[in-house]
């Protein structure tokens, strides 16, 4: 199970705003039930967490690679349905909103930057 949950995300399955445990477990062509027990057992997780966790780490990849989008397009694009659930996200995990955490990152490239030069 754990390879066709990674095969789905490396296809961006995350990216669909609608999706939820039931709508996975069918695309996986499993049952819910089963899916339930692999995130709390193996994964130690809920897919909710999980699922906000993947497209967390989108959204900084993102970011990174494409500093001009906003932070809607952004969390529309990582399937956050809404980009309140971006801003919350990032202030738990990072302490920060996205906006902050992108001058962060800046910051600290700047003078790796100017080692280059």
């Amino acid at each position: 199970m754990q390879k066709s949950l990674e095969a789905w995300c490396a296809n961006l399955g995350y990216k669909d705003s609608t999706v939820n445990m039931l709508t996975l477990s069918r695309t996986l062509c499993i049952s819910k039930d089963e899916l339930s027990v692999f995130f709390d057992q193996y994964l130690k997780t809920t897919f909710r967490i999980w699922l906000g966790d993947i497209r967390f780490t989108a959204a900084k990849k993102m970011m990174l690679e494409f500093p001009d989008y906003s932070n809607d397009i952004i969390s529309a694009e990582c399937g956050f349905s809404a980009r309140t659930y971006l801003y919350r996200i990032f202030k738990s995990k990072e302490g920060c909103t996205p906006t902050e955490w992108r001058e962060e990152q800046v910051a600290n490239a700047a003078p790796d930057d100017k080692k280059q030069d």
